[in-house]
């Protein structure tokens, strides 16, 4: 088994309704997020996945929708309302039917990529030293 990992960052707001922290009021990440790409290859196969595609994919799937966007649950009606006003005044943002933890966007993004290629893992970093993981289940 052969393994490839890709990171790209983009920043982005969101807030977590509901929650007893700081991250309850509005606010901003720069995120960092790494794919990790496995399979078996063979002695006459070279590699996994050019790295150039795998870019275009998560530039195509995640950056060009995500960066510089307001990330909202779609289920809450405080954070639809922000969005109402955001894109009331031109402002990008994305709607999600879950909360915008980091967990809950590893998850997100792995199940996107993995529907295009052999994805095994995302990282998803909030902060330089605070990261949440979705990896396949091995079998």
């Amino acid at each position: 088994m052969l393994t490839v990992f890709k990171e790209c960052r983009f920043d982005a707001a969101h807030v977590l309704t509901n929650h007893a922290g700081q991250c309850k009021n509005l606010h901003g990440h720069t995120y960092r997020v790494i794919v990790e790409v496995s399979q078996r290859v063979s002695e006459s196969e070279d590699m996994v996945i050019d790295f150039k595609d795998l870019k275009r994919l998560i530039e195509e799937l995640i950056l060009s929708r995500f960066d510089h966007a307001f990330i909202f649950n779609e289920a809450s009606d405080s954070e639809r309302e922000i969005a109402e006003v955001i894109n009331r005044h031109g402002m990008k943002s994305v709607g999600l039917p879950f909360r915008s933890t980091a967990e809950n966007l590893a998850r997100y993004f792995f199940l996107q990529l993995s529907d295009r290629v052999a994805v095994s893992a995302v990282k998803v970093y909030e902060t330089p030293d605070s990261c949440a993981e979705y990896r396949k289940d091995q079998p």
